[in-house]
């Protein structure tokens, strides 16, 4: 019977974590549903060794430290199994919530999705609570249901996957994979749940946002010839452009501002900011933004 999909799930350092995920994945990798690959990349650590424990799971490691290296070697080994899931190693996820998106996923139409996200804070700082909390805004929600990052995990049908041809070398690649599509053919699978694990102390979550502020610059950077493009016609004044859609998204945060969403939507906005001054300067310095 073939598979019903292939799942691929980078790993850079993961032997402290990646242990949930494939204890939920494990046996559905017995059962032969589905084709799982752990790509290890540039690990310094027991990764690949805690992986190869979980059967039914292929292993592989490859020198580079780098997601997109890792992406575009699980690509390369899925082959033709669609649907493609992409898992972040340090994630949690359920069988059902795996079928849930899969089923989804499992059509000719140009399809890509991602499941609902729990954040897992229940160990961290009061102000990494509090930036999580944030992202649970009606504010926030209503960009995060447009948009398929930042869940830990995203998915493509067999002809989505054919929009691009791999992963592009930049830290943001669920920014990318998000902007290959159009709104219509992105869906949130609300029967699908994940849960993503944050950092337990405000400096890693600190320098997380960095890498995060990094891949954004990258991604601008590669695209910014396509952003250009998306101007209506007949625009003569860009910034003009872009500053009127910034006041209306602005009125759009005010209508829905609530009480009880100001002190955190404060603390993700200062930790945003600080993140975005910490790389600035790390690059005045000279000093490069590695992976991890």
């Amino acid at each position: 019977m073939p598979s019903l999909a292939s799942i691929v799930i980078p790993a850079h350092n993961e032997e402290h974590r990646i242990r949930e995920l494939l204890g939920s994945l494990s046996d559905l990798a017995i059962a032969g549903d589905y084709d799982i690959y752990v790509i290890c990349n540039g690990c310094r650590d027991r990764t690949r060794q805690v992986a190869e424990e979980y059967p039914g799971i292929v292993v592989v490691e490859i020198p580079d430290a780098g997601k997109h290296f890792a992406l575009n070697e699980g690509d390369r080994l899925a082959g033709d199994v669609y649907p493609r899931l992409y898992c972040d190693a340090d994630t949690h996820i359920s069988p059902a919530s795996i079928r849930a998106l899969v089923d989804i996923l499992t059509t000719d139409d140009v399809v890509a999705a991602g499941p609902r996200v729990r954040y897992g804070d229940e160990k961290s700082a009061w102000t990494v609570k509090l930036y999580c909390r944030a992202l649970e805004s009606p504010l926030m929600v209503r960009w995060l249901d447009d948009h398929l990052t930042g869940r830990g995990l995203y998915g493509a049908s067999r002809a989505a996957r054919r929009r691009f041809e791999a992963f592009p070398p930049m830290f943001a690649d669920d920014l990318f994979f998000d902007s290959q599509f159009d709104l219509s053919e992105k869906k949130v699978v609300h029967d699908c749940a994940v849960t993503v694990w944050v950092p337990n102390r405000l400096g890693a979550l600190l320098w997380g946002e960095v890498r995060v502020s990094e891949g954004n610059q990258q991604f601008r950077v590669v695209n910014n010839a396509r952003a250009d493009s998306t101007v209506p016609e007949g625009s003569r004044d860009n910034s003009r452009f872009r500053l009127v859609s910034r006041m209306r998204t602005l009125r759009v945060w005010w209508r829905d501002l609530r009480r009880r969403d100001v002190v955190p939507l404060t603390v993700f906005l200062g930790i945003a900011a600080t993140a975005k001054m910490i790389l600035a300067a790390k690059k005045m310095r000279g000093h490069e933004i590695r992976w991890r």
